[in-house]
């Protein structure tokens, strides 16, 4: 590393270069120069934690730079974009000298960058092997010569009794020609001191314990369960499962890419909701298109698909359960006290010493053959040991990291820290498509006049139609737009408050397009009105119900008492009505039907 006097070389030239480079740079007043250096969206998503680091301070001017040494290129642009700081290409953020360089990646030629270079994870710490066959090495780009990617070296021989050294504290990324090239490695946790003097001692000297400022995002936003909850659509009653994917063959959504199907058609519709998180490796591998379509009929059955670059911890937070993988963010969950259930194939590209393999050896291993919902309940049962592990291994100073990343940066740059506190704020309020209305397959089941049982299946991913099992009623909404679901459904409803016409007219035109329909229902929250295809119509008031309840659940109820031949006399003996959900809940209506 060249000294800080020399990096900062002659400050008028310098500040013309900059200038030439962006004209904005010659209004300021020598600030300091800090490079924050990027490798893809997942590298780029960490950093922007860091930078709080510098909230408030009009001494710091923050410069991005691109390595593009990552195969993973699709999205940085916009997302470089999106953060409204200053771009450097990488040559010329090569060619110039800064105060300080914070990079969260170990790509690209960083032994050429002319500042102090603090080096952050962009994930939970440091798990994985440095290993050929791990699908997380992304590319031989960084050290095309070195014996880590020579498939002739005895780290790749099964027989080999030499360890495999951990992705991040090896020489192979850490040092350039016999010396350690960043100046400062963060550590969010102590324990990892033993497993870096084990694999690269030369640079254990450089090492600071410094803890994780994504964790202490997530604890910062504790007290926006509810609120990220609501954003989500998530109702009091229900619960939120989240399926957490990393990226890679053994990851969850490579080796089960139609799980989301599975918690859909298998878990309680009116208890649960499902939320999938993909690393943004898999989105930007693939394309959000590929994405999109690969879970479209999951979106049509209530998917929540979490936007890559955030809305990932706000889901861990509101959640209730995570299905996961070796990936950081099923760390992340148990260490915040969420149950967690996971698929253990990647541990074949795991540390066996690291924190995420004891996270693994504690939980649920996920078993595609059974039951989810007996899993889920196991989960909940080993949650106190699950959190237990992860909470113990995720940081060495929980809410603590920026303030401490802060100090070591400012010492570098050699001026003193603002006299503000630094910023933990909570991540924001996930942005999620709520998506179309949702068909659904109900079946009801009448324990006396009284009180029904109901279960209800969304449609999109139980496709009865296609292997001719036709169990149930199939309700669709009007908007509904696969023809075949619209076409063949028993029930068609529509909000009270989309209705452009009487219901009359809408009625007539449901009947007259869609063959199967036999009652068209409007609906609202105090208030529905049914109509046969034999041109019998009523209305329902629901003079009571719980709070939250699905307000089409009542009203749908009764359209198949009378599918099934209860004559409209004597729906009024129905009150008051009983409602068991697939899930256990109770429902009690009361309910009035007007001559």
């Amino acid at each position: 590393m060249v000294d800080g006097e020399a990096q900062r070389g002659d400050a008028s030239s310098h500040g013309a270069r900059i200038g030439a480079l962006h004209p904005r740079w010659a209004t300021l007043k020598e600030p300091l120069r800090v490079l924050a250096i990027i490798h893809n969206v997942t590298s780029a998503t960490r950093m922007l934690d860091v930078l709080d680091a510098f909230d408030s301070d009009p001494r710091v001017q923050v410069f991005l730079t691109w390595t593009r040494s990552s195969i993973f290129t699709n999205g940085v642009e916009p997302f470089l974009a999106a953060t409204g700081y200053l771009e450097l290409g990488w040559e010329h953020a090569r060619a110039l000298t800064f105060d300080l360089a914070i990079t969260t990646s170990l790509g690209g030629e960083l032994h050429e960058v002319q500042a102090p270079i603090l080096r952050i994870p962009h994930g939970m710490g440091y798990n994985r092997f440095l290993d050929r066959g791990n699908d997380k090495l992304e590319s031989t780009i960084h050290n095309p010569q070195s014996t880590i990617h020579n498939p002739q070296s005895t780290i790749h021989n099964p027989q080999s009794t030499i360890r495999k050294p951990a992705f991040g504290l090896s020489p192979e990324w850490l040092m350039h020609e016999g010396r350690v090239v960043p100046s400062a490695i963060v550590l969010s946790h102590s324990e990892q001191r033993d497993r870096l003097a084990r694999d690269c001692p030369e640079a254990l000297p450089t090492a600071v314990v410094a803890g994780d400022p994504c964790y202490d995002r997530l604890l910062a936003s504790l007290p926006q369960r509810r609120r990220y909850r609501r954003a989500l659509g998530v109702g009091d009653h229900q619960q939120l499962v989240v399926a957490s994917s990393t990226w890679g063959d053994n990851s969850l959504f490579g080796r089960h890419p139609t799980i989301v199907n599975r918690l859909l058609s298998s878990l309680p519709h009116d208890e649960f909701r499902v939320a999938l998180i993909l690393h943004p490796n898999v989105w930007h591998a693939h394309g959000p298109g590929q994405i999109n379509a690969w879970t479209a009929s999951a979106q049509r059955a209530g998917l929540l698909l979490l936007d890559p670059r955030e809305g990932w911890r706000a889901a861990l937070v509101a959640s209730d359960y995570v299905i996961g993988d070796c990936g950081s963010t099923s760390y992340y969950a148990a260490a915040i006290g969420r149950p967690v259930v996971l698929e253990d194939a990647g541990t074949v590209a795991i540390d066996d010493t690291s924190p995420i393999a004891a996270l693994v050896s504690a939980a649920v291993t996920l078993d595609a053959r059974q039951p989810v919902l007996a899993q889920l309940t196991e989960a909940a049962q080993r949650r106190d040991r699950t959190e237990k592990v992860a909470a113990q291994w995720v940081t060495s100073l929980p809410g603590g990291s920026i303030g401490e990343l802060r100090r070591i940066m400012y010492a570098f740059m050699g001026v003193p820290e603002p006299g503000h506190p630094p910023l933990v704020s909570a991540v924001p309020t996930p942005q999620v498509d709520p998506g179309p209305p949702i068909a659904l397959w109900t079946v009801t089941h009448w324990e006396d006049d009284r009180r029904v049982r109901l279960r209800r299946i969304p449609a999109a991913v139980a496709d009865r139609l296609a292997s001719g099992d036709r169990d149930g009623v199939l309700v669709v909404d009007d908007s509904e737009k696969d023809h075949r679901l619209a076409r063949l459904a028993d029930i068609v409803c529509v909000r009270a408050e989309e209705l452009g016409c009487t219901v009359s007219e809408w009625a007539e035109e449901v009947f007259a397009h869609l063959p199967g329909a036999q009652v068209a229902l409007c609906y609202s929250h105090g208030r529905s009105e049914l109509r046969t295809r034999l041109g019998d119509g009523f209305v329902v008031r629901v003079m009571s119900g719980e709070r939250g309840a699905d307000p089409a659940l009542l009203p749908v109820v009764l359209a198949i008492r009378l599918l099934t031949g209860t004559p409209r006399a004597e729906l009024a003996a129905l009150d008051p009505l009983t409602l068991v959900t697939d899930g256990g809940r109770t429902v009690s209506f009361t309910i009035e039907t007007p001559a």
